[in-house]
């Protein structure tokens, strides 16, 4: 079994040298008087194993743990306590703690597993490995003992539960449900990153295709504008090849015409220099040539009419054929301009084809980067499943090893119910043994009537032997009492190992000492022993409910839970919790059997009134469950 050799300490406390104190298998006790250090040992073992704050050792802080005689001014100051177990075959292990305070009031804390140097989480791992654990009972300090004796049932199961390691098996149950649930959580996350990454790849998917679709309508789109640049430039030339024809056959018509304008113009200059000659004549004739020059004159101007006529057509033509050549220049000089347009247009358009080549390769090199990134999308949904195939098989062995759990709790009712039989067969024994002693009773009383017509001899003779047997069903009955009471322990204790979920953490909270917690339901109220199996009964798990001032110590308690992972516990804040409206019904009164409400058979102060209505609300106690029954 390990127990502890020796503690070795070194300036801690009110020790100033190096004192080494043994420890002797079985049990040791240290004595003497008031001041002599007796608690500074139980304090310089909690030190060393870690397992209490500076103010759990009545030190306000970790420097006040160094001996004062050891302290001087302006200089470094250094305790030591090192505990030495013996774990059997032979075998030791040393655990060191050392505290060094500097000049500037600082200090430092190291602790050591056989002279190797460690943290305190690996410290408590290998104390759990032994069987000490910080919230356990392996030490009891001086206010436990009365805490302890002042405790109900209920809480005395636990500490034996915390001793028998049952405790911890619920806890590894709490952990494992608490792993489990974490576990489900993680797979929950990943499935839902799983199909995001699906909706994002089938997206990407479909991004691609429009990618590739835009990709070629753009490439088809510009050849066909290439295309009509071409074409129009091919129409340009060829009007403008048309207006330069037409061009020139208007030249030919326009120097014609300027030809035969030039010709009437001379043979109009002629005419009127005929005319002259012919007035001068005129003058020289009779009246009979006057009348035929006349005639002829009439005729004359009748041509000469026609020929200014056809002249005036003839220039209105010119004016005509002047504007469709002003008209055809502005053509031209449009055409000339449309041409430098498309040239500048091709000129663009040749330079733009290195930007589009460009394009079209940026754009191919998108696709395949859009493509490498799907497949990098579907190698890491490879990983997720891999690891999510891994989470399922971490989740079938935390399921497998909850089953046996099960199977074990289910094993440990089994042994109950056969408990409980073994208990019932030894009542009916027990009553049998009774009857079988009423009846030897009987037959002592009869023979004793007797005793007259009997001989002395023969009756001392029989009264012996009714003696014996009284005797002998008297120690069988004690028996059975005795056998009866082991089993009713047994029984509470699987009782407490299926109803211990919660009391673990319960315990972590009271001891952590948090201001505003007033304790557990069932400490804040006294009852009179003839109720108590009822309001025990009556309550059941809310009497584990843990009792605070106001809802801001809840959320402190459970960040302190949370910090310490310590499982979950429900609070009842006093400032929250209201009383429900009790039905105190006059006819129940007179009622036979009757008691009163549950509620009023507690002792408790006025401040707690309220949980213990809330706990047992309406609930009425009867003397037995036939007087219950009608109501």
């Amino acid at each position: 079994m390990v127990h502890i050799k020796n503690i070795e300490l070194a300036h801690f406390k009110s020790f100033s040298g190096i004192s080494k104190i043994p420890f002797f298998p079985g049990f040791t006790v240290i004595s003497g008087p008031n001041g002599s250090g007796k608690s500074n040992i139980l304090d310089a073992i909690l030190f060393c194993l870690g397992l209490a704050s500076s103010r759990g050792m009545r030190a306000e802080r970790l420097p006040d743990l160094i001996s004062h005689n050891h302290i001087q001014q302006g200089k470094t100051a250094e305790a030591y306590v090192s505990v030495t177990f013996d774990l059997g075959n032979e075998q030791i292990q040393k655990i060191t703690r050392r505290l060094r305070a500097t000049q500037g009031g600082n200090y430092t804390s190291t602790y050591y597993i056989d002279e190797q140097p460690c943290s305190l989480t690996e410290l408590h791992q290998e104390l759990n490995r032994l069987r000490i654990y910080p919230e356990g009972y392996n030490v009891v300090l001086q206010g436990d003992v009365t805490r302890i004796i002042t405790m109900n049932n209920r809480e005395r199961r636990e500490i034996i539960d915390e001793l028998a390691g049952v405790a911890e098996f619920d806890r590894k149950i709490e952990q494992t449900k608490q792993t489990l649930a974490e576990v489900k959580a993680t797979e929950e996350r990943y499935q839902i990153i799983v199909e995001e990454l699906t909706k994002i790849s089938d997206r990407l998917s479909t991004d691609c295709l429009k990618a590739e679709k835009y990709q070629q309508l753009n490439s088809n789109i510009h050849e066909k504008q290439s295309w009509l640049m071409v074409i129009n430039w091919r129409l340009l030339q060829e009007q403008e090849q048309q207006l330069i024809a037409e061009i020139a056959q208007d030249n030919l018509k326009i120097n014609q015409l300027e030809t035969e304008l030039a010709s009437l113009a001379i043979s109009l200059q002629q005419a009127q220099e005929t005319v002259n000659n012919l007035n001068q004549t005129i003058r020289a004739m009779g009246e009979e040539q006057q009348l035929a020059l006349a005639s002829n004159l009439a005729t004359y101007q009748a041509k000469h009419q026609q020929q200014l006529k056809q002249k005036n057509d003839l220039e209105n033509q010119i004016i005509k054929y002047q504007t469709l050549l002003n008209q055809a220049r502005e053509q031209l000089l449009q055409s000339g301009e449309k041409i430098k347009e498309l040239t500048e247009q091709q000129q663009e358009v040749s330079q733009q084809i290195p930007q589009l080549i460009q394009q079209q390769k940026e754009a191919e090199n998108l696709v395949n980067q859009t493509q490498n990134k799907i497949r990098e999308i579907a190698q890491n949904s490879e990983e997720i499943i891999n690891k999510q195939n891994e989470i399922n098989q971490k989740i079938n062995q935390i399921k497998t090893a909850l089953n046996n759990s099960q199977q074990n709790l289910i094993r440990e009712t089994e042994r109950c119910h056969n408990l409980e039989q073994q208990i019932n067969q030894n009542r009916e024994r027990l009553s049998q043994q009774e009857e079988q002693l009423i009846s030897k009773q009987t037959e002592k009383d009869y023979l004793t009537s007797q005793l007259n017509q009997i001989s002395l001899q023969s009756l001392a003779e029989e009264i012996s032997q009714l003696e014996n047997e009284i005797n002998l069903a008297q120690e069988t009955t004690k028996r059975l009492n005795q056998e009866e009471r082991e089993i009713q322990r047994q029984l509470d204790k699987l009782e407490a190992t299926k109803q211990a979920q919660g009391t673990y953490t319960s315990n972590i909270i009271l001891q952590a000492q948090i201001p505003g917690i007033h304790g557990l339901v069932a400490q804040l109220g006294r009852v009179e022993p003839l109720y108590q199996l009822a309001l025990e009964i009556a309550g059941g798990g809310r009497l584990g409910y843990l009792v605070v001032t106001d809802d801001q110590v809840a959320a402190e308690a459970i960040k302190y839970l949370k910090a310490k992972n310590a499982g979950r516990a429900t609070f009842l804040p006093l400032n929250k919790i209201k009383a429900p409206q009790i039905i105190d019904t006059v006819a129940l009164r007179y009622a036979p059997g009757y008691l009163d409400l549950a509620v009023n058979l507690i002792n408790c102060e006025n401040q707690y009134r309220s949980i213990f209505a809330y706990v047992f609300g309406n609930t009425v106690v009867f003397d037995d469950l036939e007087s219950a029954r009608p109501y």
